[in-house]
């Protein structure tokens, strides 16, 4: 929001300058008046390039999920205040400081003031707003209960952040081990290599593998440097345009749930999310069938998103839920059991939340076991790494030590 430099007097004629945050200059006039103020000069506070840079970098800043999560709470709790629609989010609007999220509140609340309705105006920003919110906030304002609507999006997404931290938390070890061992080797083979070499070429002894090795891969990199950057660089840029293609989204997904240790834990993690999201969006009064297409298209895993969709082409066939998902053959025996107990029973929410709770331990216990097992096989890896840049260092000192005695 812009900035006003003004003078004006006040009732007893003395003058007073000062600046002001307003909309535009009539705003700006109007509150001065407002305060018994009679304005003689309003003018916009002109901008350095430092803070155009700086509104610039703050326009294409990402609105993160802990930023969506706040607006959502805030919104939530205005909404069960009995604050109007349209004021509360015009309090929103004033208290972001966020810029790029305040000009999408501000296109918001002018969508709404138009007679949109909120679920309209956030589909504009499909970037910033998942389906899944959408869906929960049309949900919402269909049944007249928006803040119980927001309140399930907040649950849904301050949970799959935790399970995300401890996901990153599990991996970060494993993570800095293999850099700090790439670092390691490429230092060795760029700057300790060679002048070991030229040492080496003074005596007439043959080189242990590891050395010539280590040599080998200083020569090729030294003289095809530039060719082997280039070409890991453009395998990369299209592997990732691959990755990012449907095929190759659904091949890579698909490999992910049977990587060692982490294929079950990703494979989880998903299920969970999906019965969490169901429960979510099935309390919100959202049919089955656009229950499970919602689900499907926010799972983050195509191979399993597929599953997803089969499920709901056998429920149009007129299979049960505990049917199509025997059929998909993703889920536990004891999953479907109880996905079937509580279709006939009536009691389809409380079973699935049961379902997530059992997801919840086993991604936990996953978590635990991985990280036990991790441990161990990288101190094993790093200690055959260690054994060989060792050996490929002083075993020919070794060789000529026995040389000259």
């Amino acid at each position: 929001m812009p900035n006003f430099k003004y003078k004006v007097r006040d009732r007893s004629g003395k003058a007073i300058a000062g600046t002001l945050e307003a909309p535009n200059l009539e705003m700006a006039g109007e509150r001065l008046y407002r305060l018994g103020y009679f304005p003689i000069v309003i003018q916009g506070e002109e901008k350095t390039d430092r803070s155009d840079l700086a509104d610039l970098w703050q326009r294409f800043q990402k609105v993160t999920q802990e930023d969506l999560i706040f607006f959502s709470h805030q919104l939530s709790t205005l909404y069960r205040a009995g604050m109007p629609l349209l004021s509360g989010m015009k309090s929103l609007i004033e208290q972001t400081h966020k810029k790029k999220l305040k000009i999408i509140l501000e296109d918001i609340s002018r969508q709404v003031e138009g007679g949109k309705t909120l679920s309209e105006a956030m589909s504009r920003h499909p970037g910033v707003f998942p389906p899944v919110y959408m869906n929960m906030v049309r949900a919402g304002e269909t049944t007249g209960l928006l803040g119980d609507a927001l309140d399930r999006f907040i649950t849904l997404s301050s949970r799959e952040m935790r399970t995300r931290q401890r996901v990153k938390e599990a991996t970060r070890y494993p993570k800095i081990i293999i850099v700090s061992l790439v670092i390691a080797s490429m230092v060795l083979v760029a700057l300790v290599i060679p002048r070991f070499v030229q040492i080496f070429a003074q005596f007439n002894t043959p080189l242990p593998w590891p050395t010539r090795l280590l040599i080998g891969a200083h020569e090729s990199f030294q003289s095809y440097g530039l060719f082997l950057l280039l070409g890991s660089g453009a395998a990369l840029l299209g592997l990732k345009r691959y990755l990012y293609s449907p095929s190759g989204k659904f091949v890579w997904d698909r490999w992910k749930t049977r990587i060692p240790l982490l294929g079950p834990l990703f494979l989880k993690i998903s299920l969970s999310r999906f019965t969490y999201m169901f429960v979510m969006l099935n309390r919100s009064g959202i049919p089955i069938l656009q229950t499970l297409e919602i689900t499907s298209s926010t799972l983050n895993n195509s191979y399993l998103s597929r599953s997803i969709e089969s499920i709901s082409q056998l429920i149009r066939e007129g299979r049960s839920l505990a049917q199509a998902m025997k059929e998909t053959q993703k889920f536990t025996p004891l999953v479907i059991q109880m996905v079937a107990v509580g279709e006939s029973s009536g009691t389809l929410d409380a079973m699935l939340s049961s379902i997530t709770e059992y997801y919840d331990r086993e991604i936990e216990d996953s978590i635990r076991r991985m990280s036990t097992y991790i441990e161990p096989i990288l101190t094993l890896f790093l200690g055959g790494v260690v054994l060989f840049l060792a050996l490929a260092v002083f075993l020919p000192w070794w060789n000529m030590a026995s040389l000259f005695r």
